[in-house]
C-alpha cells in the first residue's frame, strides 16, 4: 500500500522600499516541511518498508527553515545601474545511511546505522548552508531606431486596369500575419573567477 502524508507551516516577510537613489526588496521566510516519503531520490528510502507512516514521519527533503533574499538596485549617473541579489538560506536534509543491506531485504544498501540502540531517523542530516550571490551591472542604450523598423512580409499587389497603380498597391498589409517577430539585440559579459 503507498501511503504519504505532508504538512507544511510557513511565515513570509517583505519589505520594499526606495532610499535615493537605491530601490530594495527584503524577504524572509521560516518554514517547516513535515512528511513520511520523500520522491525517489537516492539513499532516501524507509529503513523497513514495513513499517511506514508515522514511524517516518520527519523533515522533508526540501524542509528549508531559514531562507533570506535581498536584492537591489542603485541607479547612478549616465542611466548605470549596479546592484544584485543575495540568498542566504539553511542547507538541506539528507539521510544518514549504512551503505549496506543490513535488514537482508530486496537488496537496497539504503539502511540506516544504529546509534546507541536506536535507528537513525529520515532525513537526520543537514547539509552545509546555502549561500548566493548575483551581481548586475547595466546600463540602456539607445540606437535612435537604427534596427527598430518593420519587417513585412504581405505586400497589396493590386495594380488595377489602368496605366498607372492603383492605390494602395505596394503598401504593406496589415495584421500579425503579415509582420515578421520584433527584433532583439542582446549584448553579454561573462567573469569568471
Amino acid at each position: 500500500m503507498n501511503n504519504g502524508n505532508s504538512a507544511y507551516h510557513a511565515l513570509q516577510l517583505n519589505l520594499t522600499g526606495r532610499v535615493s537613489h537605491l530601490t530594495f526588496v527584503s524577504s524572509y521566510t521560516w518554514s517547516h516541511a513535515i512528511d513520511n516519503v520523500d520522491p525517489d531520490i537516492p539513499s532516501q528510502n524507509p529503513n523497513d518498508p514495513n513499517f511506514t507512516g508515522r514511524l517516518e514521519r520527519a523533515n522533508a527533503i526540501f524542509d528549508q527553515r531559514h531562507r533570506a533574499v535581498l536584492s537591489g538596485v542603485w541607479s547612478g549617473f549616465w542611466g548605470l545601474h549596479m546592484g544584485g541579489v543575495v540568498t542566504l538560506a539553511i542547507g538541506l536534509p539528507y539521510t544518514y545511511s549504512t551503505g549496506l543491506n543490513n535488514s537482508g531485504d530486496t537488496g537496497a544498501t539504503t539502511d540506516r546505522p544504529v546509534i546507541n540502540g536506536v535507528v537513525v531517523g529520515r532525513n537526520a542530516g543537514r547539509g552545509p548552508p546555502i549561500y548566493d550571490f548575483s551581481p548586475l551591472v547595466e546600463r540602456p542604450i539607445t540606437f535612435n531606431n537604427l534596427f527598430t523598423h518593420a519587417n513585412f512580409v504581405g505586400y497589396g499587389g493590386t495594380y488595377g486596369n489602368g496605366s498607372t497603380a492603383g492605390p494602395g498597391f505596394g503598401s504593406p498589409l496589415v495584421g500579425v500575419t503579415n509582420q515578421l517577430p520584433a527584433r532583439s539585440v542582446q549584448f553579454q559579459l561573462k567573469l569568471l573567477f
